[in-house]
């Protein structure tokens, strides 16, 4: 009787390793997958700002700036399919540096999308002058145009990057928005040649020919000659 009871004792004793072991095991695996997860969120984001991105042709170069975190996962994978249980020790499966290598790629990944999307973004506004501007704000016809100009071209450089497709259509169509009040400013007191004079003065400065008598009659009418510079080039 008493060898039976060691017996079951000793069952119950391996039964009781066993359960623990398979505790442990679960807890390590729920880590691991903890561990992804949050990896995956975190990047999941920036995904679809990349899908954003290539829908119009815009390109990000990933070349080296996911090599470490690449190798990583091809490490993990490879070591995962010869060994299922190489995954539950904390000293193979290091969700510390899967963790760095997810917030360098971050890193790197907004800088290029911001560059990217500065440049996309410069080619399609029209170049703005805050000179010309504030010279257009001292005049009754132009300056409810000339605030919303300044409101839109605020709202659209003050963004790092879209974040997501329908943020990128709201930004386009903010810059058409932009690109259109910028067109408008000019009514029956804003002649033409006044338009010519001032788009160009609000890029790289008008060249003296545009500075017709009708021009120069108009700035001296509207009391602004003293808002314009003459330069060499």
């Amino acid at each position: 009787m008493i060898i039976e009871k060691s017996r079951k004792l000793v069952e119950l004793s391996q039964l009781k390793k066993t359960l623990q072991k398979s505790l442990d095991d679960l807890q390590n695996v729920q880590t691991r997958q903890k561990q992804i997860t949050e990896a995956v969120a975190a990047i999941q984001p920036l995904v679809e700002v990349l899908k954003a991105f290539r829908q119009r042709g815009i390109t990000i170069d990933l070349t080296h700036k996911a090599d470490k975190l690449l190798n990583f996962i091809i490490n993990i994978e490879d070591e995962f399919s010869s060994n299922p249980d190489w995954i539950l020790d904390p000293e193979n499966f290091q969700g510390n540096i899967l963790k760095s290598q997810v917030v360098y790629l971050k890193t790197q990944l907004k800088e290029q999308l911001s560059e990217s999307w500065k440049s996309y973004r410069d080619q399609k506004m029209p170049s703005t002058n805050n000179e010309v501007l504030k010279v257009l704000a001292k005049l009754e016809a132009f300056k409810k145009t000339v605030l919303q100009i300044q409101i839109i071209d605020r709202d659209i450089k003050n963004v790092t990057y879209p974040k997501n497709n329908a943020e990128f259509e709201m930004y386009e169509l903010k810059i058409e928005q932009l690109n259109y009040s910028w067109k408008s400013l000019k009514s029956d007191e804003f002649p033409e040649a006044v338009s010519h004079f001032l788009q160009a003065a609000s890029d790289q400065g008008s060249p003296l020919t545009l500075l017709t008598p009708e021009v120069q009659d108009w700035i001296n009418q509207n009391g602004i000659s003293d808002s314009f510079k003459i330069r060499l080039i």
